[in-house]
This record gives C-alpha cells, sequence and structure tokens, in this order.
C-alpha cells in the first residue's frame, strides 16, 4: 500500500479526529505538537517573549559548568569505591575508574535533559543546550583531572559526542516545525560568530546536528540563505551542503556540489560513487580511483562491494590486493589468486613475508613447500605459531618436520617450566603423532618424557590430559 496516496485520498475530518484522539493518548506527541503549533508562524518571526538562543547557550554553560566543576579528583571517595572486577588494580587505575563513572554519571543526566527536551517538542532549547554544554566541556578546570587523564578536555568532548549522536537520533524520531529548525540552525551559527568564528572546525563538529535538521526542502532552502548570508563556506560543511543541495529539483545541482567536494570527505565520496555507480559508471570508475589512491584503506571494502572483474579487472585487482595485504585473510587472497599470473603470485608472497604465519598459509596454497620448511626452520627458535608453521609439512617432509618438533620440544624442556610450557608440549607431541610411518619414533619420544629423570607429574598430567598414551 502506498501510505502516501492512502493519506491524502482520506477526508480531512478522519484525519483530524485521529490527530486528536492519538495526542489525548501520548503526552510526548502532545508536547510536540504544541510546541510545533506555537512556531507555526512565518520563519524569522518570533512567538511572543521568546528567549534568544545566546541566552539559553549561557544558561546552560553556567549550570553545566557549575556543576562540573564541583568534581574534584585529587579528594578521592574510597569509602564509597567499588572495584569493576575482582584481584588487583593499581592505585591510578581505580582512580581512574572512579573518574570515569562520575563523567558518565554526570554526563548521562545531560544526555536525559537534552533527549527530554527533544521529545517534548523544545528543539531549539535541547540544540542551544548541547552549544552550551560545548563551551563547558572546553572551559572545564576540575582538580587532578590532567593527572587522572591524558587529554581531560578530549575525554570531555568524546562524552559530549557521544551525548549529541544520541539527540540527533532522538530529533529523527520527531517532528520539527520549519520555524524551529531554522532557529536551531542560526543558533548553531550565531554562536560561531558569537564565539568561535576564528575556528571553523566548530561547524564541521556540529555539522551531523545541522544536517538533521534540514528534512525538508523548505528548511534546507532557509539554511543555505542563512549560510550565504552569513558568509559560510560552503567547503566547511561537505556533508551538509551536499544533503542541502539533494533537495532541489534538479539533482544534477546535488552532483555537481559533491563532485567539488568528494575529495574532502568520506561521506560525500561514499554518497556520490553510489550514484554513478547506478547512473554513470564511467565517472565512478574515474573517481573511485582517485579516492582509493588517496585513501585507500579507507575505500577498499566500499569499491570490493561494488567492482567486479568484467567492470575494469585491474582496478579490481588492486582493491582486492590491498584488501588482502592489509587485512590478511586467506579467503581475501584465494579471491585475488586466480586473476593473478606467477609473477604477480611472486610478488604478493615478497610483499608479506614479514608477516610469517599468513605467507605460510599462502604458500600452502600455492603448495610451495619447500619454502614454507625453509620458514619453518627458521622461525623454529622464537616462533609462538610453530604448529601452524608446521602443520602443511608433517606429511610432506616427514623427517624433517619430526626433527624440527623433537627440537622444539627439547628446547621448551631446557628453558621453560610449569603447566603452560607442558602443555606447549603436548601440542607438539600431538602433531608429531598425525606423521604417517613415524609411529615407533614418536613412541620413543613419548616414553622420553613420561619417564624423565627427575620426574615431572605435572608433564605427565597434562599428557593424559591431553590423550597422549604410552604404549609399553
Amino acid at each position: 500500500m502506498d501510505f502516501n496516496q492512502f493519506f491524502k485520498d482520506k477526508e480531512t475530518a478522519v484525519k483530524v479526529e485521529f490527530l486528536y484522539l492519538i495526542l489525548v493518548k501520548n503526552e510526548g506527541l502532545r508536547n510536540q505538537f504544541i510546541e510545533y503549533a506555537k512556531h507555526a508562524v512565518p520563519v524569522g518571526k518570533s512567538p511572543v517573549n521568546e528567549e534568544s538562543s545566546e541566552d539559553i547557550i549561557a544558561e546552560a554553560f553556567q549550570v553545566f559548568n557549575e556543576y562540573l566543576e564541583d568534581f574534584n579528583f585529587e579528594d578521592t571517595d574510597w569509602e564509597n569505591y567499588i572495584p569493576r572486577h575482582n584481584g588487583y588494580i593499581p592505585e591510578y587505575e581505580a582512580i581512574e575508574h572512579m573518574a570515569e563513572d562520575e563523567l558518565n554519571d554526570f554526563f548521562e543526566g545531560w544526555n536525559d535533559e537534552i533527549c527530554s527536551l527533544i521529545g517534548q517538542g523544545q528543539h531549539i532549547d535541547a540544540v542551544c543546550t548541547i552549544l552550551g554544554t560545548y563551551d563547558g566541556c572546553l572551559s572545564a578546570d576540575i582538580p587532578g583531572a590532567h593527572d587522572v587523564f591524558r587529554d581531560f578536555t578530549e575525554t570531555l568532548l568524546n562524552y559530549h559526542t557521544e551525548m549529541m549522536n544520541d539527540a540527533i537520533k532522538a530529533i529523527t524520531k520527531t517532528v520539527i516545525s520549519r520555524d524551529q529548525a531554522a532557529k536551531a540552525a542560526d543558533a548553531v551559527f550565531d554562536h560561531f560568530y558569537h564565539s568561535y568564528s576564528d575556528d571553523k572546525n566548530y561547524l564541521k563538529y556540529f555539522e551531523l546536528l545541522l544536517s538533521c535538521l534540514a528534512e525538508t526542502k523548505e528548511i534546507s532552502d532557509d539554511i543555505l540563505l542563512k549560510m550565504k548570508a552569513s558568509g559560510i563556506d560552503e567547503s566547511w560543511l561537505p556533508q551538509l551542503t551536499v544533503k542541502l543541495y539533494s533537495f532541489k529539483s534538479d539533482q544534477t545541482e546535488w552532483v555537481k556540489k559533491a563532485a567539488q567536494y568528494f575529495m574532502n570527505d568520506t561521506e560525500v565520496a561514499k554518497k556520490l560513487l553510489d550514484y554513478y555507480f547506478a547512473n554513470d559508471v564511467t565517472s565512478f570508475l574515474r573517481d573511485g580511483k582517485a579516492v582509493f589512491a588517496a585513501q585507500p584503506d579507507t575505500f577498499a571494502h566500499f569499491l570490493h562491494e561494488r567492482i567486479y572483474p568484467d567492470l575494469d579487472l585491474d582496478f579490481f585487482k588492486k582493491v582486492l590486493w590491498h584488501l588482502a595485504y592489509r587485512e590478511p585473510k586467506i579467503e581475501l587472497y584465494e579471491a585475488l589468486r586466480s586473476y593473478l599470473d606467477e609473477s604477480e603470485k611472486q610478488r604478493f608472497i615478497n610483499e608479506i613475508r614479514f608477516d610469517v604465519l599468513f605467507c605460510i598459509k599462502v604458500l600452502t596454497l600455492e603448495k610451495r613447500f619447500d619454502e614454507i620448511l625453509l620458514l619453518a626452520k627458521k622461525e623454529a627458535v622464537h616462533s609462538w605459531y610453530f604448529p601452524e608453521h608446521i602443520t602443511p609439512i608433517l606429511n610432506i617432509f616427514p623427517r624433517e618436520a619430526f626433527d624440527l618438533i623433537k627440537f622444539k620440544i627439547t628446547r621448551t624442556m631446557e628453558i621453560e617450566k610449569g603447566r603452560n610450557a607442558y602443555q606447549r608440549i603436548c601440542t607438539f607431541l600431538k602433531l608429531a603423532l598425525q606423521i604417517t610411518g613415524y609411529e615407533a619414533e614418536n613412541q620413543h619420544l613419548i616414553r622420553e618424557l613420561y619417564n624423565r629423570r627427575p620426574a615431572l607429574p605435572a608433564l605427565k598430567d597434562e599428557m593424559r590430559k591431553a590423550g597422549i598414551s604410552v604404549i609399553s
């Protein structure tokens, strides 16, 4: 069913009756409706006695700072300390946990307050409170904070960002009038010029908040006009700009804007590439190659989900090569190898030799067992991944594999003691037992360990647990 058409076809009396009944039953929606109706005036004309945004921001800042600066991380309240886990916790770590818990509780309270304002339809107050608490984060001075946190301001802003993200989610679930949205956006821009005009990163911080206000063409047009009238450069807010232009009747306008800013913003680039992928494959490949060359880690997965060999084989291979190299996962190399010639396979192996474990997996897939043996011998002394190194060649080079396992067991016995070491020895023995035709040699090795003098009861116990039996 097309709901829009269904709603349009219904009589106004039916819609009004339903609206009234649902508002009577739902206090949150009722409050939203009251605020919406109060602001259902021509844009720019304020309801009577409306408080200025700067006053609301200042009030929020004052209350936020008064409560926050009551904290004192130099005066630790050990009586009310609840450890996060059993066992030893260093004092500095316990103090950090207590400070984090205090800040969590503090910001949760503000989060609830802001989301409550949004739920009641008071979007302007909510946005101004977000702005005021941001100011508070930058100016807070708490005794002992810089001894507990490496960067206290950054810590506060991380909490603030989480709080703002929750507010954005709440705003998207409510109804906001054109006037409310315009004034909320104005509050951000005006406070920027009032207090942060030399710092364009201030606007970038609030870009997603501004974007969530722009849900209709009319609101988007109002925000665009405000930006132009205030001299705000669109390049400072590429995601917002592209969203605002997306409401234009002519799609080419937002495409032009996205093409202008895509190299500077990941989300804009992804939206533009998706548009091109559906409508202009040549442009998709051109700009996809550009962003991949600039930020391969950022765009590799995104591009891999879209490109395929018949579209552009070389580009497909470059993206998959990068993923297989960076991840590294044998499934990715397995997908890549069918498009590689022998020289390319060798180049890939050369590039990953620093990662011995992954290199051995690739060499196993390529059945290059001689090279695996060389690596296993080279890494046998120090590597913690000896079982993974030796497993592929257990029955390819049985003599060499058995000798390496025996060497590893002997060395472990010489330099390590305790159950952890004995458990690893049992792992090595179970590998040796997989070698075909070496049953006698294995039993001889097992008996040597089991009957070792002086006796090692813990080793015998671990051997029993591992199911390693001594055959008389």
